[in-house]
């Protein structure tokens, strides 16, 4: 009799460690593994990345932009991209973005620095606004005083701040409502950029609506962007940050950018969104060490980088 007692309680003891050792959604991985440190990586990864890209407007990679942008957006992990309105062949551009935008993403339209030139910049705002009216971001300008080039004209960050103010002015008289306007982004490498915004909240940016304006960083070294807290913890602390690029030009070390960058760029810019330079990045020469995927002509059968292939998962 007690031997049969012991038998039946070793079966109960034995059923109910067996129970509490198994996962409510099925076997666990185990942790020492291969499988779960790649797991645990990917959960790393995207609980530091912000669903946001760049991306430019090339009618040459437009199948595999459509495919790859949707991959990213069926995971979960893409939200919204960056798309530059661009002066000169503005038709082609347009359709890219326009097919881009069917695809559900939100647009932040990047207004080209050889528009700012323009003698009538509020018609020209009108025309972009009517042209797009699914974009309600627009950026003015990107690194106005770095990238236009010395042979060409080029504008002091006091020339800019008068366009900006412009248009500003006109945006809320003409098209109240219309759209959030995004600041040129200054660039965050060095004191140039922290300089530079100092001097454009000295030159109006301070008092404007920081529900209508918000101030964008360009910074590819997540280490230095320090320089910025005394500014944007002060005289811009009201207004929002969005990092508009930044990324390694190195796709082995893609994932280890965002883990430890992208913490960085938040703690001290306190950025609300950051958007990673760029999805593909050959269209004027050789592929680009920042591109998430390559080779756009040989759709569907297009390189990934390391970072495009966590954030997409399983398809």
């Amino acid at each position: 009799m007690r031997a049969r007692i012991g038998l039946v309680l070793f079966v109960l003891c034995a059923s109910t460690a067996c129970e509490n050792q198994r996962s409510p959604v099925g076997p666990t991985t185990p942790e020492g593994s291969v499988e779960g440190s790649t797991l645990r990586l990917a959960q790393e990864v995207r609980q530091q990345w912000s669903p946001y890209v760049g991306v430019q407007v090339t009618g040459e990679a437009l199948e595999a932009y459509q495919d790859a942008l949707a991959r990213l957006a069926r995971s979960g992990n893409l939200k919204g991209v960056r798309v530059e309105i661009r002066k000169s062949n503005a038709a082609g551009g347009a359709r890219v973005i326009k097919t881009i935008g069917s695809l559900g993403l939100e647009l932040l339209g990047l207004v080209d620095n050889e528009y700012l030139f323009d003698a009538d910049i509020e018609q020209v705002i009108d025309r972009i606004f009517a042209t797009y009216p699914e974009i309600r971001y627009f950026q003015i300008g990107n690194e106005i005083t770095t990238i236009l080039p010395a042979s060409g004209p080029t504008m002091s960050i006091e020339q800019y701040m008068d366009v900006f103010q412009r248009i500003y002015d006109h945006v809320q008289s003409r098209h109240p409502g219309r759209a959030v306007l995004l600041t040129q982004s200054t660039f965050g490498s060095g004191l140039h950029g922290p300089t530079e915004l100092e001097t454009m909240a000295a030159l109006g940016l301070a008092d404007m609506d920081p529900a209508k304006v918000i101030v964008a960083i360009n910074d590819y070294n997540p280490n230095t962007a320090v320089q910025y807290v005394g500014l944007l913890g002060s005289t811009l602390r009201r207004h929002r940050v969005w990092v508009t690029e930044t990324g390694v030009s190195n796709a082995e070390a893609h994932v280890e950018y965002v883990q430890g960058g992208y913490r960085l760029l938040r703690n001290y810019l306190r950025a609300e969104r950051v958007y990673w330079f760029v999805m593909w990045g050959g269209d004027s020469g050789d592929h680009s060490g920042y591109s998430l995927i390559k080779s756009p002509a040989d759709y569907p059968n297009y390189w990934t980088s390391p970072l495009f292939n966590v954030l997409a998962g399983p398809q």
